[in-house]
């Protein structure tokens, strides 16, 4: 019978990476670790203080967002509370918070989150405009659709827009800010989802994927910002898939990611006969041993 640790983590996977993740076996030994929980408050329909003096949650504050938190004990009540009902809290890992932040969305900027399903990093957004201005957020299956629309109501979001399309068929338009968290192989989620994984996944993945943001880097403003985020440590799919858009594009720059509170690792300048542009260590990379988060990636790319 398979352990845990050889079933969540295939031999060819820990071969991949163990050249380039940092405190190896510490990453891997984290795999044996339950995820930790943590909430974002809804700052549309309650403040952060009256929140913080009512929860009955055990709560600790995420170092890098001041509306989110670890939820030390009790996590399995979380969903079931009248406060998540009410929509004055949101279920969501700390590392996902993070490309909201990066793309730092004004009231006055026309927002796109091109693969917006189920609503997360949208609704933080449209908290981080406290409601305002205007988000079109888009995903192409229906059944992602509801659950975006039923969240985007739970939470009182009132500056969301709609639509169901394939980002690669996005109509011609122009926004100041995208958002592109795309479908990724889930490589630093393994620890909550069932992940079957194989080398051609990652490869058929990252073929999407450059479909996708080059398509997004058309509905892009000139000076405007790209976040690319995915939940994956695969190259392919990371730093590859911003190299693919740099070679095909004169007008990207990688602009560097500083989030105050938390320590991120540089992209990567190789792998395996691979060489990356130089300004590709201006992206991003959390591993699930940094906060016991999710795995991520987070590149932020500049139209000039």
């Amino acid at each position: 019978m398979l352990s845990l640790m050889s079933f969540m983590i295939p031999k060819k996977l820990k071969q991949r990476y163990k050249r380039f993740i940092p405190e190896f076996d510490k990453f891997v030994g984290y795999f044996k670790k339950p995820q930790a929980v943590s909430i974002r408050v809804n700052t549309i329909k309650i403040s952060r203080e009256k929140f913080l003096k009512n929860t009955n949650l055990e709560l600790k504050q995420v170092p890098w967002y001041k509306n989110g938190f670890f939820v030390e004990k009790n996590h399995g009540i979380v969903a079931h509370s009248f406060d998540y009902f009410l929509g004055y809290m949101y279920l969501q890992d700390a590392a996902s918070m993070l490309p909201p932040l990066v793309l730092n969305p004004k009231v006055k900027e026309s927002i796109l989150d091109l693969t917006a399903a189920p609503g997360s990093k949208t609704t933080q957004i449209s908290q981080i405009l406290n409601n305002k201005g205007c988000i079109v957020a888009n995903d192409n299956a229906f059944e992602r659709i509801t659950a975006l629309r039923g969240n985007i109501n739970r939470l009182g979001c009132m500056n969301v827009a709609i639509t169901r399309l394939d980002v690669r068929n996005f109509p011609n338009s122009q926004f100041d800010k995208i958002l592109l968290d795309v479908p990724c192989s889930l490589e630093g989620s393994m620890r909550k989802y069932f992940v079957r994984w194989d080398e051609n996944t990652v490869r058929n993945f990252a073929h999407l994927q450059k479909q996708m943001i080059s398509r997004a880097w058309k509905l892009l403003k000139p000076k405007g910002i790209l976040v690319y985020s995915t939940c994956t440590y695969a190259p392919e799919e990371n730093e590859g898939v911003v190299q693919y858009l740099m070679n095909q594009e004169q007008d990207v720059k990688i602009e560097p990611i500083k989030i105050p509170g938390i320590r991120m690792h540089p992209g990567l300048s190789n792998f395996r006969n691979t060489e990356f542009d130089s300004e590709l260590k201006k992206t991003a990379r959390v591993y699930i041993h940094d906060y016991n988060t999710s795995g991520f990636y987070i590149a932020k790319l500049k139209k000039k």
